[in-house]
Formats: structure tokens, sequence, C-alpha cells
């Protein structure tokens, strides 16, 4: 592995960005939550109070969980004949022969590639994966990081079939 040179094909913010998403929710609750908070009008009359807050909280959880925020890898690492990927504190080594094709989604105007593999891993059987920010507003730049994969993953099943 000494001659290969390891490049990181996602964003490399992307735990500060999911914590963003959290903290941002949060900071929002809060925001409509205080004032009641304060003029302890909430503890007059808690169900005027709460019934807004709850379904602002549930609001949020609904874009989070839709969004995907969930299961985004961490990091993505191009390590040549396989990609290592991390989500929190689970490492996986996905050889490209693992990979059945890659696609890119859009959600909420944030592109994203979702790898679709063979077999089930620690990470289960896709990886979604934010690319790095220079591609962001260029749908055709993330288009060809997939592709690319996709390729690599076709010639990689092609030549574990002939050996």
């Amino acid at each position: 592995m000494s001659g290969i040179a390891l490049r990181v094909i996602s964003f490399k913010d992307t735990v500060l960005y999911k914590r963003g998403f959290w903290l941002s929710a949060v900071a929002l609750v809060a925001a409509v939550a205080a004032p009641t908070v304060v003029d302890r009008s909430i503890f007059d009359q808690p169900v005027v109070h709460a019934i807004p807050i709850c379904v602002l909280i549930g609001f949020c959880i609904y874009l989070l969980q839709n969004g995907h925020f969930f299961s985004i890898a961490d990091q993505v690492v191009d390590c040549g004949d396989y990609l290592l990927v991390r989500r929190a504190r689970t490492e996986v080594k996905i050889p490209f022969s693992s990979i059945a094709a890659a696609e890119v989604a859009t959600t909420y105007r944030i592109h994203r590639i979702t790898l679709h593999l063979r077999e089930h891993t620690k990470l289960g059987v896709r990886v979604d994966f934010w690319p790095q920010a220079s591609h962001w507003g260029n749908f055709y730049a993330v288009q060809q990081v997939a592709n690319d994969l996709a390729d690599r993953a076709r010639r990689a099943v092609g030549e574990k079939q002939k050996s």
C-alpha cells in the first residue's frame, strides 16, 4: 500500500456538518420554547404551549430521518483496490468487487453518492456519502465520481471472475 496514493473522496467535514443539523434542530426548539419558559406561561397552560413544541420536534425528526443524515458515512477513502469507509467508530474495508452499483441521489438539494453492496457489511448493504465540497454545486462532477466507482467495480468483478 506504500505505492498507492490514498485519496479522500467524501466531504471532509461530514461529522461537523451532521452535528450542525442536530444542533440547529435543538436550537430551533429551544428558541421556540424559551419565551414560554421565561414568562412561565408553559406551566400555567402546558397543553397550549407543549403541543406546538412537540409538533416542531416531530417535524425536525422527520426531516433528519428523511434526509438520511443518520446513515451518511463520515469518511470514504479510495485506497486503489478498495474503499475504506468510516461511520462513527465503525471502519469497513470494501473491495471494489463487492460494489454492485453506484448512484447519485439528491435530497434537500444536497447530492449524495450511494454504493449498493453485493454482501452485508457492518455498515449494511449500502453506503451513502457526501462528495467533496468542490463538487457540491456540480451534479455532473458528482455523477462522474459515481460513474468512476461503478466502472472500477465492474472491472474488479470481471477480474475476479477470470481468476
